[in-house]
């Protein structure tokens, strides 16, 4: 199972929609996206920095602030405090599509290399 996937099973198990292909999102959900890796010589596997985005409809900035506070809260619960930061942002929304509120969250794992 690739880690983007055991992420995605957490997201949903915790009852929060998440995908990992913007053509999937129904917000609010979150968008696993694939991690940047670091491999270090020496140690077998890889390190890798997750990048999520929790994205809700653009219901108006009071609104959207207080779904995404929701969203980012059972994120970081299903997560189990894995989350090492949140940046608000916007996700460019698909076929010309405005643009919805999001917060890009950063989580890092780390992957044994099978033997």
């Amino acid at each position: 199972m690739l880690a983007q996937d055991a992420i995605l099973a957490r997201l949903t198990a915790a009852g929060i929609r998440a995908a990992t292909d913007e053509r999937d999102l129904n917000p609010p959900c979150v968008l696993v996206g694939p991690p940047v890796l670091a491999f270090r010589f020496g140690r077998p596997g890889w390190d890798g920095e997750f990048r999520l985005i929790a994205v809700v409809p653009d219901s108006g900035r009071d609104t959207a602030t207080a779904a995404l506070d929701e969203l980012v809260g059972a994120v970081a619960a299903a997560l189990g405090g894995a989350l090492l930061a949140g940046t608000p942002t916007q996700l460019s929304g698909l076929d010309g599509a405005p643009p919805l509120p999001a917060y890009e969250l950063t989580m890092n794992t780390h992957a044994r290399k099978a033997t």
